[in-house]
C-alpha cells in the first residue's frame, strides 16, 4: 500500500480495546490477584457477560492488587491477548508514512504496556508509549496525554486520538482532541452514540481516511 495523504499528523492510540484485546487474559489474571489477597473474585458464566466499566473501576482501585495483577498479567502464557483483526496492516501504513507520527496512551500499567507493546508491535516505531506510573492519574484525566502533548509542535486539529470507551471521549473533550471511536472493543451504545467523536468505525482501514 503507497503513502496515503493524510490531514491528521499525529495519530495517538488507546491500548486495551483498540489496538489489542487483552480482556480476557486482564480478567483471568485479576481473579488470580484477588484470590491471592483474600478477596472475592468474578464470578461469570462467560467472559463476555462482565461489565467492563465496572471491571475496570475495581481493578483500579487498590495498587496493591494492581501490582499483583501485573506480575500475574506479566508471567501468564497470554494466550488471548492479540492485536485486533486488521490493525497491524494499519498500523504498518501509517509507521511507514513519514508525514504520520504514531504514539499509545493507555491506563495500563506502564511496564506491562512496553512489554505487550515490544512483544506485538516490534516493527512499529511508535514516538511515545505512555502507561500509567503509581502516583500517576487515569485517564481521562488529561495528565498522561499531556506527557505526549508537551513534547509535540502539532496544533490540535493535526492529532488524532483513538479510543473504544466513555472514558476516551472524556480524554478526548479534557485533552481538547479530536476523537475517532473504535467499535470491535469495550464501548458501548451510549458512547457510539455520542455527539462528540468526529467518528464511529468499525473497520481499523477507515482510520486511513482521515
Amino acid at each position: 500500500m503507497g503513502v496515503i495523504t493524510l490531514t491528521k499528523k499525529l495519530f495517538i492510540f488507546d491500548f486495551d480495546g483498540t489496538l489489542v484485546n487483552t480482556f480476557y487474559d486482564s480478567v483471568i489474571a485479576y481473579n488470580k490477584a484477588l484470590e491471592q489477597h483474600g478477596r472475592e473474585v468474578y464470578h461469570y458464566d462467560k467472559l463476555e457477560d462482565l461489565e467492563f466499566d465496572d471491571f475496570i473501576e475495581n481493578m483500579t482501585r487498590d495498587e496493591e492488587i494492581l501490582e499483583t495483577y501485573g506480575e500475574i498479567y506479566t508471567n501468564s502464557n497470554m494466550e488471548y491477548t492479540k492485536p485486533y483483526p486488521g490493525i497491524m496492516e494499519v498500523l504498518e501504513t501509517l509507521d511507514n508514512n513519514p508525514e504520520v507520527e504514531l504514539a499509545i496512551c493507555s491506563n495500563r500499567i506502564q511496564n506491562l504496556l512496553d512489554m505487550l507493546t515490544e512483544r506485538l508491535f516490534s516493527n512499529i516505531n511508535f514516538k511515545h508509549v505512555i502507561g500509567y506510573n503509581e502516583g500517576g492519574y487515569f485517564k481521562p484525566n488529561p495528565e498522561m496525554m499531556n506527557q505526549i502533548l508537551d513534547h509535540e509542535n502539532y496544533s490540535r486539529d493535526e492529532i488524532i486520538y483513538i479510543g473504544d470507551r466513555g472514558t476516551d471521549i472524556k480524554t478526548a473533550k479534557n485533552s481538547n482532541l479530536d476523537l475517532i471511536l473504535v467499535t470491535w472493543g469495550q464501548g458501548n451504545s451510549e458512547a457510539y452514540n455520542d455527539s462528540y467523536p468526529l467518528k464511529v468505525i468499525d473497520n481499523p482501514k477507515q482510520l486511513l481516511n482521515l
